[in-house]
């Protein structure tokens, strides 16, 4: 598993059988007001004015989705991450895109690649909404998803589209990867609007760290994980959480020592 930065790409979904590899398509994150696709995962000066960050609320995502069912007027499967995921698990706050996995049915004398990119542009450039897509979310971080396809929750159809959220614990994974000061904010918040358990938690994230290749990102990930556990557990999941034993459990479930990470600011 490589890291790839910013993985902007769109690739066919087949609903009977594996996705077979190889059929990708390598597209650029789209900004609001523009449908032409950058190479980064950011948009620069043009995400400051076309791309104001906004509450991003159930409406704005539907509007996107409605008009992404338009352009592309295919079968596709959606997976929905980031902010948005957060917003309709009940965190709403101001975001200046949306981020989400993009499966296309591929049929003979499917659009290429180009094409696809200019219609999830206009979809885009007509909700006022910057993107940043993938046909595989899995590869925006070196910690592992595991099954998140397998166990994302429908949210609605449009169209042809068929929309679905990251599970709410599968979507801290990615949180937790990257644990700046907005994202443990958004897992407080939706850890506790959804009644996630400790105990299912560090299970997962244990499960995770342990899947995932030898890197850098594993060590800072444990880190992250017990430095969570440390200063927001009881925030969290009230004045009874022994955080003792939540850091035993999670070593032990990931497979480290007692002594293997030390707590960082």
């Amino acid at each position: 598993k490589t890291r790839k930065s910013s993985p902007c790409c769109v690739g066919p979904f087949f609903p009977t059988r594996e996705y077979p590899p190889g059929l990708r398509f390598s597209l650029g994150r789209i900004c609001a007001g523009s449908s032409r696709t950058r190479p980064s995962r950011f948009c620069g000066s043009e995400l400051k004015t076309h791309g104001k960050e906004i509450p991003m609320r159930k409406n704005v995502i539907d509007l996107f989705f409605h008009e992404l069912d338009r352009a592309l007027q295919k079968r596709a499967r959606v997976i929905v991450t980031g902010a948005a995921a957060g917003s309709l698990y009940g965190n709403i706050r101001p975001s200046a895109d949306i981020d989400f996995e993009i499966r296309v049915a591929r049929r003979r004398g499917s659009r290429n690649e180009a094409n696809m990119a200019e219609l999830i542009g206009e979809a885009s450039s007509k909700a006022g909404l910057a993107v940043n897509y993938s046909d595989d979310i899995g590869h925006w971080s070196m910690i592992d998803y595991l099954d998140y396809r397998k166990t994302s929750k429908r949210y609605k159809s449009f169209g042809r589209l068929d929309v679905r959220l990251i599970a709410p614990d599968y979507w801290t994974i990615g949180k937790m990867a990257r644990s700046m000061k907005l994202d443990i904010d958004d897992m407080v918040a939706v850890i506790r609007k959804q009644r996630l358990s400790a105990n299912r938690l560090i299970a997962l994230w244990a499960r995770a760290l342990r899947a995932s290749p030898l890197s850098l990102d594993k060590g800072r990930f444990a880190r992250n994980v017990e430095n969570f556990l440390r200063g927001y557990g009881k925030k969290v999941w009230g004045k009874k959480f022994d955080t003792e034993s939540a850091l035993k459990s999670f070593r032990k479930r990931a497979g480290l020592g007692p002594s293997s990470t030390t707590p960082q600011s």
